[in-house]
């Protein structure tokens, strides 16, 4: 695509960073709640991921190929998490212009942002190996805090996934370092989402 969304043509996932070509994502944001307080589902990054390895992500993401739809990209669900969830379940909150530069390669995107409530513990994920080393959780207004540099650091409670399949519950220490860097438009865009969603105004 061009900066103004117009389809120019087609190209790979290589020659799209390398070049900094726009293109379209798809991201989807998983939230549960628990005993009256709001968790969002941190995906971690796998760590021979070539762009942010071992980073706080987004639950579920991936790129829209030639052809495909918005709601097509509701297969990342099942594809990294083992989910499978129908497209009309997600929220949309429209779309989303980011840009990241990396050491050799700029990501242009514009992203398809959804929300998704879930209601099964992170235990029971099967996460794609190659891609998501595992799972965290974040209470809604701590990430907040976290965004916003009203906290430096924060503890955050998820599960590993081991070879065999098996999880490994862990907790870890994080500050907004270990997140993907997005902008924090984008962060505040979908906690304000998420908020008015929920009604947890707090």
């Amino acid at each position: 695509m061009d900066a103004n969304r117009n389809i120019i043509g087609t190209a790979d996932r290589e020659c799209v960073h390398r070049e900094g070509l726009w293109h379209q994502t798809f991201h989807c944001w998983l939230f549960r709640e628990e005993k009256g307080k709001i968790r969002l589902l941190l995906q971690l990054r796998h760590p021979d991921k070539k762009a942010h390895p071992n980073h706080l992500d987004v639950t579920a993401a991936g790129h829209l190929l030639h052809g495909e739809q918005i709601s097509d990209g509701v297969r990342e669900l099942e594809e990294e998490l083992g989910i499978k969830a129908h497209y009309r379940a997600c929220i949309p909150l429209g779309i989303w212009r980011e840009e990241i530069i990396g050491d050799g390669w700029i990501d242009r995107e514009f992203i398809h942002v959804h929300l998704y409530e879930c209601h099964d513990r992170i235990q029971t994920f099967q996460l794609q190996p190659e891609e998501v080393s595992g799972l965290f959780e974040v209470e809604l207004p701590l990430m907040e805090q976290l965004i916003q540099k009203e906290k430096v650091e924060a503890e955050l409670t998820g599960t590993i996934q081991l070879e065999d399949g098996r999880h490994r519950e862990e907790k870890r220490r994080v500050t907004l370092q270990d997140f993907v860097p997005y902008s924090p438009g984008y962060y505040q865009m979908v906690l304000k989402a998420l908020k008015e969603i929920t009604g947890d105004e707090r």
